[in-house]
């Protein structure tokens, strides 16, 4: 599969906040202030999926932006929208704030909404999505498996910090796009030394790091060496074909 990496940084930088397209068709979060990068850089027309991992600001926001394009510029096309519980409520609550209520009728026509459920596996189209309640301080927020009709699978933690879904998603992906927020475990995030030992746990899988603080980051950068083959630092605007 091929994943672009629209952003892969946190909110406290100057950098986009973590989000991706796969394969073209697969819009994963909108933070704030994503847009012009995604329509400038990217094709929005080609997107039939979008996933939201949680509600948080840096993951959510733009998708009223997308959703506008998609109403005016693609023929009325049909997307479907995994998300948790209340999506479609939020978006509608944020198109009265913004001004921009014709998007609603769209919305009803056009878009399906397929909530997350913990363990739940949604067929679209030429993929399998498998969605993994995440610890997240107390949000609702999923990490997800995406698998491919080559039996290719990708995960991704979205925010979390150590949990047992975690693993699960460990055990049964090839690649992982993984939360490395902090330099101390909490209840939140996963930080960079918790994300060293996993992947010398699970030194079968490619390991993406992403979310990043400055602190975060740098501190990685320190502390991976030859023997951390399976840790790959990302950056902004990279395309990684992952498998």
């Amino acid at each position: 599969m091929k994943v672009d990496i629209v952003g892969n940084m946190c909110t406290w930088t100057q950098e986009l906040s973590t989000s991706y397209i796969i394969d073209d068709k697969i819009m994963f979060d909108i933070p704030q202030g994503s847009f012009k990068t995604i329509y400038n850089k990217y094709n929005i027309t080609k997107i039939d999926f979008i996933i939201i991992s949680h509600f948080h600001s840096d993951h959510f926001m733009d998708i009223h932006l997308v959703l506008d394009i998609l109403c005016h510029y693609c023929d009325k096309k049909d997307i479907t929208i995994i998300a948790p519980k209340g999506c479609r409520e939020r978006i509608i609550e944020m198109l009265k704030i913004v001004e921009v209520k014709y998007i609603e009728a769209y919305m009803n026509e056009h878009v399906t909404f397929i909530d997350c459920e913990n363990g739940k596996t949604i067929k679209l189209g030429e993929y399998k999505i498998k969605t993994y309640k995440m610890i997240h301080k107390d949000l609702d927020a999923y990490g997800f498996i995406i698998e491919n009709e080559c039996h290719e699978k990708i995960g991704f933690s979205g925010d979390s910090c150590m949990c047992n879904s975690l693993h699960k998603i460990l055990r049964h992906c090839n690649s992982i796009f993984i939360d490395c927020a902090s330099t101390t475990a909490n209840n939140k995030h996963l930080s960079v030394d918790e994300v060293i030992e996993l992947s010398k746990e699970y030194d079968q899988v490619n390991f993406y790091p992403v979310h990043f603080s400055y602190n975060a980051l740098n501190n990685l950068k320190e502390k991976i060496n030859e023997s951390n083959k399976n840790i790959f630092i990302t950056h902004q605007g990279q395309v990684i074909e992952a498998n």
